[in-house]
């Protein structure tokens, strides 16, 4: 009977210290759920919405990437416009017949300056080693509950169809004709911007939406797994006391047979 007890106190004994070294390991680590044998179901959730909110944190990466890239895109055309606009002014100029052919061919050389400008401009224009304005297409940013779509266009392309490169200002006549090809082209080039201004109005509302996202899947996960202190705390001065008890009465069945155990002798 009395080494039935010796067992039932050392195996109390053995489960009062891991209660204790379980409390203590969560205290450490200020979660409560540790492993699965914690809160199987609990560590299950919480894994699935890490995975979440790892997706969304990334999703608000990849959307302020797209909204820089956007931006630059839209700095690119601003330029573009600048010289559209200082090219539309010689054009205007050279329409004036009080100018002489050499006043005609330094507005010439002026327009083609410009014209230039603007391929440069175009050719430059690029975000992370990706051109913006040489190919018609599209640039997915992923935000981790899809895409959106940030538009580029083959502009140089464009712009030589609608008579850009082509500026004459040699007499009144072709300066009127061409200056109709820069409003034109300034036109196309403020179309692109208008959707480049909603492209980006789309991708601040995504980074909003993910960020709230993200802060409402943290609190939950922070819900799941953080550990009440205080509690914890509690738990584990009363794990300490039984632990401490559990040894003294092993200690004393182990004595008491030692003597048990002499007498035999």
């Amino acid at each position: 009977m009395k080494i039935g007890n010796s067992f039932a106190n050392e195996n109390q004994l053995k489960f009062n210290s891991n209660e204790t070294e379980n409390l203590l390991k969560k205290l450490a680590t200020a979660r409560r759920i540790n492993s699965a044998a914690d809160d199987a179901a609990g560590l299950q959730i919480a894994n699935r919405l890490t995975q979440s909110a790892n997706a969304s944190a990334q999703g608000t990466q990849n959307v302020y990437d797209g909204i820089s890239l956007a931006t630059v895109a839209d700095q690119g055309l601003q330029g573009v416009t600048d010289n559209l606009n200082e090219m539309g002014r010689l054009a205007v100029q050279a329409g004036s017949g009080i100018l002489t052919a050499s006043d005609r061919q330094a507005l010439q050389k002026q327009a083609d300056a410009y014209a230039a400008s603007i391929q440069d401009q175009i050719k430059n224009t690029e975000f992370a080693g990706i051109k913006l304005f040489d190919q018609d297409g599209s640039i997915a940013v992923g935000t981790g509950n899809g895409s959106i779509g940030i538009k580029t266009q083959d502009l140089s392309s464009r712009l030589t169809d609608s008579g850009a490169f082509s500026v004459d200002l040699s007499s009144a006549e072709s300066a009127q004709a061409s200056l109709k090809s820069i409003q034109s082209s300034s036109q196309l080039v403020d179309n692109n911007r208008t959707d480049l201004g909603a492209t980006i109005n789309a991708l601040q509302s995504a980074a909003r939406n993910l960020q709230t996202q993200n802060v409402n899947e943290q609190e939950a996960i922070s819900r799941i797994q953080d550990l009440d202190y205080a509690k914890a705390v509690t738990e584990q001065v009363a794990s300490g006391i039984r632990e401490q008890a559990s040894l003294s009465v092993v200690s004393q069945s182990r004595v008491s047979e030692q003597q048990a155990l002499k007498l035999l002798a």
